[in-house]
C-alpha cells in the first residue's frame, strides 16, 4: 500500500504486530517504509513522516546516487563457493575478440543480450540457475543428517526474505543465498527446516537451532545486514 504525501513523498506503509513503535526503514533501492503497530493512529503518519523529512531526503538522495553508479558487473563473486567468475559481454551473433580479454576459463562467463537490460536479466537468469544446483543438494544433506524432512523445495528472489517454510513443509530459498558464505547459508537452511517442527520462534525453536548450529547468533547478525552481502546490481533490479 503506498501513500503520497502534501511535499511529494511517497511511501509503504507495513503494519507489523511485533512494532512496538512507528518507525522508519529506507532500504536499499526499496524506498521508504513506514512500519507500525496495529493500533498506530493512522492520521498521526504524516506527521510521523515530517518529522523526520530530512533524514528521509538524505537517505533517498543516497538511494539515487548508488543506482545512478550501477553498471554491469565484470565478475561475479559467489561465497557460497567461494570462487569467482569473469564475465564476457556479447550481442546476439556477435564474435567475442579474445585478445580484448583475459584467455577463457572454466570461471569465465559469456553473457549474451541485446542491449544492458538483456544482459543484466541473463545475469540473473545464471544466478537462479546456479542456486538451484547448490541448494537443493545441500538442503537434501541437511535435512538427512538432522532429521529433519521437508517436502518440497522452491528458489525465487525475494527483497526481504532469505528463507521460509510453510505449514505443508515446502521451504523456500533465496536465490541471493548464493552471495553467501557457505557456514551461513547452512545455518539458514538449518533454521528453516526447524521450522518443520516448529513453525514458530519459541524457546523450544531456539534450542533446536542451537543443538544444530551453537553458534547461530553469528549467522544471524550477517544476514541482517544484506546490503553488505548482495552486490547492488543484483539488489537495484529487484526495485526496478
Amino acid at each position: 500500500m503506498s501513500e503520497l504525501t502534501d511535499d511529494e513523498l511517497v511511501w509503504d506503509l507495513r503494519v507489523s504486530r511485533r512494532a512496538r513503535r512507528a518507525r522508519l526503514q529506507v532500504k536499499p533501492y526499496g524506498g521508504l517504509e513506514v512500519v507500525i503497530p496495529p493500533r498506530f493512529p493512522r492520521d498521526e503518519i504524516p506527521l510521523f513522516i515530517a518529522r523526520h523529512e530530512t533524514w528521509i531526503r538524505q537517505q533517498l538522495a543516497e538511494q539515487q546516487r548508488r543506482r545512478a553508479a550501477i553498471s554491469l558487473p565484470h565478475a561475479i563473486d559467489l561465497a557460497i563457493e567461494n570462487r569467482s567468475y569473469a564475465v564476457v559481454y556479447c550481442r546476439p551473433g556477435e564474435s567475442v575478440n579474445f585478445d580484448l580479454f583475459a584467455p577463457p576459463a572454466d570461471e569465465s562467463l559469456f553473457i549474451e543480450g541485446r542491449n544492458t537490460q538483456d544482459q543484466m536479466q541473463a545475469l540473473r537468469d545464471w544466478i537462479r540457475h546456479r542456486a538451484w544446483e547448490l541448494l537443493p543438494p545441500l538442503l537434501d544433506s541437511l535435512s538427512r543428517r538432522y532429521d529433519l524432512p521437508y517436502r518440497k523445495i522452491t528458489i525465487r528472489s525475494q527483497k526481504t526474505r532469505w528463507g521460509s517454510c510453510s505449514r505443508s513443509g515446502t521451504i523456500s530459498l533465496n536465490d541471493q543465498l548464493t552471495f553467501l558464505p557457505a557456514d551461513t547459508v547452512e545455518y539458514l537452511i538449518i533454521h528453516e527446516l526447524c521450522h518443520t517442527r516448529y513453525l514458530n520462534h519459541s524457546r523450544h525453536f531456539w534450542n533446536l537451532v542451537e543443538q544444530h548450529c551453537p553458534d547461530y547468533r553469528r549467522h544471524e547478525k550477517r544476514l541482517a545486514k544484506p546490503d553488505s552481502l548482495v552486490p547492488d546490481w543484483f539488489v537495484a533490479d529487484l526495485y526496478a
